[in-house]
């Protein structure tokens, strides 16, 4: 369900998924983009979904870029899932001439390896079911909503809410019973959610930008159902199925009950 914010991009309730073991609890599991720009109004919406409790999935050097704004009562968690800031990723909280500069650098490195956009995003999906510190970061995320459970909701971003925290989501709802396809539909809600957000940053880099390469930079700001796809086949390929890479990221069977437990009606 969307949440309607001012200066929140992606924010969404997870509950009244349908699951196999019952249906996402509403006011409980929250996802967003970053809150650096809070408004007021935006903490009245929160408080009104139950907020008490915000994890931050992205990395310590943007946290001290773009703090997320003060909400009196909620608890502050940090678990990065990247251990550095990484293009079509990380940069979109950043002033127009920086990340246009950022960008086509990036596009650079990309002509030159010969991939597409497209293909960037892939690979980038790919780097979190092999990265150690991904694993790490997946792991602390499912074991903390499991053993430590609030009464209202937990809200987690990154910074547009849809690469980390969309695969972050995917394996939660994995955890919770949902089918493969409900994922997905969940995830690729992104693209009706950010059109605004993607628009603002297109704006800012516009005049910084030859406009050959603004379709580029378009691609980086949406989701595709291939890098979900990505994500999912590599952590089969290396680890033999995605309850396999659950174990590996340290979630044990008690935890994935607990989850059922806590989010489930």
């Amino acid at each position: 369900m969307n949440i309607e914010l001012q200066n929140v991009a992606n924010a969404r309730d997870l509950g009244g998924i349908a699951t196999r073991y019952g249906t996402v609890q509403s006011n409980r599991l929250l996802r967003s983009g970053h809150l650096s720009i809070v408004s007021e109004q935006d903490v009245s919406t929160l408080k009104a979904h139950r907020l008490q409790r915000v994890i931050d999935l992205r990395t310590p050097t943007e946290i001290a870029n773009h703090p997320d704004g003060n909400i009196a009562g909620v608890e502050f968690v940090n678990i990065s899932i990247m251990s550095a800031t990484t293009f079509g990723i990380s940069y979109e909280t950043l002033d127009g001439p920086t990340i246009a500069v950022k960008l086509q650098a990036g596009i650079e490195r990309m002509i030159l390896r010969g991939e597409t956009p497209i293909e960037h995003m892939r690979i980038l999906y790919r780097k979190f079911a092999e990265d150690p510190h991904s694993h790490e970061g997946y792991g602390k995320f499912l074991k903390l909503l499991a053993t430590k459970p609030v009464n209202g909701s937990t809200l987690w971003h990154c910074t547009g809410g849809k690469d980390r925290c969309g695969t972050c989501t995917a394996l939660l709802l994995y955890c919770l019973g949902a089918s493969k396809d409900d994922i997905m539909s969940d995830y690729l809600e992104t693209n009706a959610q950010v059109g605004e957000h993607a628009q603002s940053i297109l704006a800012k880099v516009r005049p910084h930008v030859p406009a050959e390469r603004m379709a580029l930079v378009q691609s980086m700001l949406l989701v595709e159902q291939s890098y979900l796809e990505s994500f999912w086949n590599e952590t089969d390929r290396l680890f033999g199925s995605t309850d396999n890479f659950l174990k590996h990221c340290g979630v044990t069977e008690n935890d994935i009950q607990s989850l059922r437990d806590n989010y489930l009606n």
